[in-house]
């Protein structure tokens, strides 16, 4: 993963590997993110500079009010609806703080 950078190409690091990648969603089911990637990452305490892009992804998506929102979702498939898309996401926020905590302590 740090070859690619979390999320791009290892032949071509100016071209994200997969765009649904850089969309962020709860729960995922069979897909990932670069959120969950780096939460993994993290958690494992690793802190690679080839990781920083993909930070800088995740502190970039957060809102005025410190939140991030709901990109990608199974809404419709589950019995119920969890969140709703393109809304601030109380998972992903808390999935992206917890990231950005891990990395820059």
């Amino acid at each position: 993963m740090l070859k690619h950078h979390i999320h791009k190409r290892s032949h071509d690091l100016g071209q994200v590997f997969k765009p649904g990648w850089l969309r962020f969603g709860f729960p995922l089911m069979y897909q990932t993110d670069v959120l969950e990637i780096l939460g993994i990452l993290t958690k494992l305490g690793y802190r690679d500079e080839r990781m920083q892009e993909a930070v800088d992804l995740v502190a970039s998506k957060q809102d005025k009010r410190g939140r991030w929102n709901l990109e990608n979702t199974f809404n419709g498939r589950f019995q119920t609806n969890i969140e709703q898309k393109r809304k601030p996401s109380k998972w992903i926020t808390l999935n992206a703080l917890t990231v950005l905590k891990r990395f820059y302590s």
